[in-house]
């Protein structure tokens, strides 16, 4: 426990050294100082050293020591009568790396360099008090062996950054995000990681321009990096959970429309047929057939249909004619029936005429149409003399 209090007030007066670096860039403060806590340290811990300013060494600090008592070494060391003043100390590195004395600050400096000055004295504070820690020491050699794997990580933060900047900005667009999907995504992701190994290992820190955008582009991927490791592990699991999916992809077909049953005139289908004789007669009770001998049929659906009839309100059910034989017959015109409302069903769910209905023939469009001439087998037709004519029955009916 005593010797990580001394070991505090080498980070301490380390401290102080970097302060009186702080014209000079982070890089060339961090050559000018890395490992200096350990040189320091190095030279407390020589018990033969000589003692002319009243410290102890850190190599002579007993285990019986108590912290705070008369012969607690921390009340004892001098870093600064050891070592001479930070100032003076901080001059003999500029001297060694030959680099001239610190240049005068501005009276006024902007707002920007004193923010950025403020900015690394806190982070060198940081950095030093960080690792004086019994947890750096302990810990700190691990870490920093991981250096290479955040390089690596940071060039693939910078990757995903720059694919989503095309996609906002240019219109860019990529199925993958986070992986590569063709050859020049992969050759950008390349570029990226490449980019970030060699600024971290200080290949790429010359120009002042540059180094600002490598701080940049390290601290945008310290910001972004964690979400953009929840994102990826959302897509990994999304893709998994695809991957044991049913996709179901829907490819057109193209069918025939189903053939319908029935009579269609101008697109609408007919509800029932009238049938007049060469006279122009009504007929009752024709059956229709086609060339096949199938039967011709309006509806067949067992007088479950509704039918909407020309000048009448209510719309009409048909029913079904009888054969000799019983059997239902659906091609006999005109169909009989009888207005929705006189219809019933019965104990079976059927429905029939009510009792007090009968089926009957709807209006038909016309009493009498027009006459007709049939064509005989010698080519002449024939007729009644002095029936009228079709355009005189039609004149008739206006």
């Amino acid at each position: 426990m005593t010797t990580a209090v001394l070991l505090d007030h080498v980070a301490a007066y380390a401290s102080a050294v970097r302060s009186h670096l702080r014209d000079l860039s982070p890089e060339q403060v961090e050559d000018l100082t890395d490992g200096l806590e350990a040189d320091l340290a190095e030279a407390l811990e020589d018990p033969a050293g000589a003692v002319t300013t009243g410290e102890l060494a850190l190599g002579a600090v007993g285990a019986g020591m108590r912290l705070g008592g008369p012969d607690d070494p921390a009340a004892m060391i001098d870093l600064t009568r050891r070592f001479g003043p930070a100032g003076e100390y901080a001059a003999e590195l500029r001297a060694a790396a030959g680099l001239g004395p610190a240049r005068a600050a501005a009276t006024e400096p902007g707002l920007m360099r004193r923010l950025a000055r403020r900015i690394t004295a806190e982070r060198l504070t940081w950095e030093a008090a960080l690792q004086s820690s019994a947890a750096w020491r302990t810990a700190g050699p691990f870490v920093v062996s991981l250096r290479p794997l955040w390089w690596v990580l940071r060039g693939w933060v910078w990757f995903v950054v720059t694919v989503g900047a095309f996609h906002v900005v240019v219109g860019f667009h990529s199925a993958q995000a986070f992986v590569p999907a063709n050859p020049g995504a992969w050759l950008l992701l390349a570029t990226s990681v490449v980019l970030s190994v060699q600024w971290g290992r200080g290949l790429l820190r010359g120009r002042a321009p540059v180094r600002a955008l490598g701080r940049a582009g390290n601290a945008l991927a310290v910001i972004v990096v964690l979400p953009l490791l929840l994102g990826f592990m959302s897509f990994v699991d999304a893709r998994g959970v695809n991957a044991e999916a049913v996709s179901y992809v829907e490819v057109p077909v193209y069918e025939e429309p189903d053939r319908q049953d029935g009579v269609w005139v101008d697109g609408m289908q007919v509800s029932n047929l009238f049938a007049y004789d060469a006279q122009g007669n009504p007929l009752d009770g024709v059956q229709l057939y086609d060339d096949r001998g199938r039967q011709v049929q309006t509806t067949s659906d067992g007088s479950w249909s509704d039918w909407s009839l020309p000048g009448i309100e209510e719309p009409w059910t048909f029913a079904a004619a009888q054969d000799v034989d019983g059997r239902t017959r659906w091609n006999v015109f005109p169909l009989s029936g009888a207005p929705s409302s006189e219809w019933d069903y019965d104990d079976e769910g059927e429905r029939v005429l009510s009792s007090v209905a009968s089926p009957r023939t709807p209006p038909r469009p016309f009493a009498k149409a027009p006459a007709v001439h049939a064509p005989e087998a010698d080519g002449r037709t024939s007729g009644t003399q002095g029936e009228p004519t079709s355009d005189e029955v039609l004149a008739s009916q206006d």
